[in-house]
C-alpha cells in the first residue's frame, strides 16, 4: 500500500479529534502513526483517553499511570504483542479505572499486567510465558475476564489486601497456579477454564473467596486452600488431579455441589472446623473424603461412587455430621479411627465391600452415634456404645458393633455385609449368628465372652479373628471355607477353643501367633493347606482334634506347647499317621518344628472309643 494514503489518513483522523473532552491516540511500532511504542502515548494523553494500538510487536516495560484505555485499532488484523525477552514487567497500571484489551504479554520474567490499583478491567489479552500473567497487589473492584493465558508460571495473582476483584471466564492452560490469592479479602473467581497446571486454585490466608463454576482440570491439586475463613466453593468441575479439594488449616468453609472425579484424593479436610461438604459428586478417586484432626464439620448429601478404597476416612476428628450421604460401587465405606462424638445418619451404601469400622485407641473415640438409618443395600447397621444388658436378636443386619459392652446377648442374627465386631466387650454372647461371605467376627481386647454356634463361612479373610482377647469360650462354631484362615488369635491367652469346625481354608485352619494358655480340643480341622499353625506362643494344650486331609496338619514355632494331654487323655487323630492304640503309646507324631504328639489316636474320634484306664 503507498504511504503517502495512509498518512494523509493518520492526519485526518487527529484533525477530526476535538479539541476539549477525550482524545484517541494510535501507536505503531512501524512509525505510521504519531507514536512507535506505548509509553510515548500515555505520557502524552490524559484520564479518560483511549489508545489504539496497531497490530506489531513492541518491546518496553509500560507504567500506566492515568485512567486510560488501550485496545486494537478498529479494523487491524494482527496480534499486537508487548514482549518482555528478559524485562520484567509489561504493564505495571498504577492509576484506577484502566482498561486494556486485546493485547499478547508474553516472556516477562515478572507479571505481564502488574495492578497496583482500583477498577481496572483486563479483558480479551493474551499472556504467554509471564510470572505471573496477571498480578494484582493491593488492588480492588477489578475485572480479569475473558483472557487467554498459556503457560504463566502462575496465571492470576491476587495478593496483599487485594479485594472485591472478579476473575471470570478466562482460558488458564500450563504453569504452576492458575489462581492464587494469598493474604486477600473478598474475590469472585468463576467461570474460567484451568487446564494442566500444577495447582488449579490456591487460597491462602485470605478470607470470603468465592470460587465458582470452574472447570479445572491440573495435575496436583484442583483447589488448595490454607490458613483461610468464610469461603465458599461451588459448582466446581475437577477432574484429574491427586488431589481435588484440599482444605487445611482453615473454618466456616463450604464446599457445595462440586464434580470430583478421577482423584487420588476427592475432598480433603486437615485441620478444619465448622464447615460444609455438601452435595458433591465424587468419582474415582482412591479415597473420596478424608478428616484428619477435624471438628464441628457438616458432610452432607453428597455422592461418591467407585471409590477405588475409602469412600471416607476421619482421623482424630470429633463433633462431625455425616448425613445423607449416598456411596456405591466401592472397596470401603467409612472409616472411623481415634474420632469421638461424630453423628452418622440416613448413609446409604450399595454395593460397598466394606461399608463401617471404627476403631480407637481410648474408650472416648468409641463414643460415635451410628443410628440404624444407615443402610447397607437395605440393611441397617447396629452400632452400640457403653451398653449393658442389651439384646439383638433375629435381626438381619448389615454391619454390627459392640465397644465397651457387657452383658449382651447377639443370637440369630444374619449379617449381610461386613462383620460382628466386639471391642473391649466382655460377659456376653454371640451364638447362633450366620456371619458369611463378609469378613466374620472380630474380637479386639475382648474378656469372659462366649460366641458359639456361629456360622462363619466363605469370609474375605479370616472366620473368626481375635487380638488381644482373652478367657472367652470359643465353641461350635463352622469357620470354613475362608479366604485367610479358619480361627486366628494373636496375642491371646486363656482362651477354650472346641468343637469347632474349620475346613477347606485358603490358609491355615486354626491360626497363633503370639498366644499363649489357649486350649484347643475336640476340633474338626480338615483339608486346609496347614491344620493347625501356632508361631511364637507357649502354654498351649492341644489334644482330641481330628486333623483330616491337610496338606500339612501342623506347625509350632519358636514356642512350648502340648500337643497331647498325657498317655490317658491322649493327643489327636491326624490322617496319614499310623498308630496302634487310643491313645497310641509308642507311636508319636512329629510336629513339623520339632515338637511332638506322643500319644495320638489311631481313629477319628478314638477318645470316644477309648477304654477307661
Amino acid at each position: 500500500m503507498p504511504r503517502l494514503p495512509v498518512i494523509l489518513f493518520i492526519a485526518f483522523l487527529i484533525w477530526l479529534m476535538p479539541i476539549e473532552g477525550a482524545r484517541t491516540y494510535i501507536v505503531d511500532d512501524d512509525g505510521f502513526a504519531n507514536y512507535e511504542t506505548f509509553q510515548d502515548a500515555i505520557n502524552s494523553a490524559n484520564n479518560g483517553d483511549t489508545i489504539y494500538i496497531k497490530p506489531g510487536t513492541y518491546s518496553e516495560e509500560v507504567i500506566l499511570n492515568k485512567s486510560l484505555s488501550i485496545m486494537p485499532l478498529t479494523g487491524e488484523k494482527g496480534p499486537i504483542v508487548l514482549r518482555g525477552d528478559g524485562k520484567t514487567t509489561g504493564i505495571t497500571i498504577t492509576s484506577g479505572g484502566c482498561s486494556l484489551e486485546g493485547l499478547t504479554l508474553a516472556n516477562f520474567t515478572g507479571p505481564g499486567i502488574s495492578i497496583r490499583s482500583n477498577g481496572n478491567v483486563i479483558t480479551k489479552n493474551n499472556f504467554e510465558t509471564d510470572h505471573p500473567g496477571v498480578l494484582g497487589v493491593d488492588s480492588q473492584k477489578n475485572i480479569i475476564s475473558g483472557n487467554s493465558m498459556l503457560d504463566c508460571e502462575g496465571v492470576v495473582a491476587l495478593r496483599d489486601n487485594s479485594s472485591d476483584n472478579n476473575v471470570l471466564n478466562n482460558d488458564m492452560n500450563g504453569g504452576v497456579v492458575a489462581v492464587f490469592i494469598r493474604d486477600a479479602g473478598k474475590n469472585l473467581v468463576t467461570e474460567n477454564k484451568a487446564f494442566d497446571s500444577t495447582i488449579g486454585i490456591w487460597v491462602m490466608n485470605s478470607s470470603n473467596a468465592l470460587v465458582s463454576s470452574n472447570d479445572i482440570q491440573t495435575k496436583t491439586y484442583g483447589i488448595w486452600v490454607m490458613n483461610s475463613s468464610d469461603c465458599s466453593f461451588s459448582n466446581n468441575a475437577i477432574f484429574g488431579p491427586s488431589r481435588g479439594i484440599y482444605l487445611m488449616n482453615s473454618s466456616l468453609l463450604t464446599a457445595n455441589n462440586n464434580s470430583v472425579k478421577d482423584s487420588k484424593y476427592g475432598i480433603a479436610l486437615e485441620n478444619v472446623s465448622q464447615s460444609q461438604i455438601l452435595q458433591c459428586s465424587l468419582e474415582n478417586s482412591t479415597s473420596a473424603i478424608g478428616l484428619a484432626a477435624s471438628n464441628g464439620n457438616r458432610i452432607a448429601g453428597n455422592r461418591i461412587a467407585n471409590s477405588g478404597d475409602l469412600a471416607l476416612e476421619m482421623g482424630y476428628s470429633s463433633g462431625n455430621r455425616l448425613t445423607d450421604n449416598d456411596v456405591s460401587q466401592c472397596e470401603r465405606g467409612f472409616m472411623i479411627i481415634d474420632s469421638p462424638d461424630n453423628l452418622l445418619s440416613n448413609n446409604r451404601f450399595q454395593s460397598v465391600k466394606w461399608s463401617l469400622y471404627v476403631e480407637s485407641s481410648s474408650r472416648e473415640g468409641y463414643n460415635n452415634s451410628i443410628d440404624e438409618s444407615n443402610l447397607v443395600d437395605g440393611n441397617p447397621i447396629a452400632y452400640l456404645y457403653s451398653r449393658s444388658g442389651v439384646q439383638i436378636q433375629n435381626k438381619k443386619l448389615a454391619h454390627l458393633t459392640m465397644a465397651y459392652c457387657d452383658n449382651a446377648t447377639v443370637k440369630d442374627n444374619s449379617i449381610s455385609n461386613d462383620a460382628v465386631f466386639l471391642f473391649s466387650t466382655r460377659d456376653s454372647r454371640v451364638l447362633g449368628n450366620n456371619v458369611s461371605s463378609c469378613y466374620g467376627i472380630r474380637l479386639i481386647g475382648c474378656m469372659n465372652n462366649e460366641i458359639g454356634g456361629n456360622r462363619l463361612i466363605g469370609n474375605s479373610f479370616s472366620g473368626l479373628f481375635m487380638a488381644s482377647s482373652d478367657s472367652n469360650q470359643i465353641q461350635e462354631n463352622n469357620a470354613s471355607l475362608n479366604n485367610q484362615n479358619g480361627i486366628s488369635l494373636i496375642d491371646c491367652h486363656k482362651n477354650i477353643i472346641r468343637d469347632n469346625v474349620a475346613d477347606h481354608n485358603f490358609e491355615a485352619g486354626i491360626w497363633l501367633n503370639l498366644s499363649n494358655d489357649n486350649q484347643i480340643y475336640q476340633n474338626l480341622v480338615s483339608n486346609n493347606p496347614m491344620g493347625l499353625r501356632i508361631m511364637y506362643s507357649s502354654g498351649n494344650l492341644i489334644y482330641h482334634n481330628n486333623f483330616l486331609g491337610n496338606k500339612e496338619h501342623s506347625q509350632d514355632e519358636q514356642g512350648n506347647n502340648s500337643w497331647d494331654d498325657g498317655n490317658v487323655t491322649g493327643g489327636n487323630y491326624l490322617t496319614g499317621h499310623v498308630a496302634k492304640g487310643n491313645p497310641s503309646s509308642d507311636w508319636p507324631r512329629i510336629i513339623k518344628g520339632g515338637k511332638a504328639d506322643r500319644y495320638p489316636f489311631q481313629e477319628q474320634n478314638g477318645w470316644e472309643k477309648a477304654e477307661p484306664k
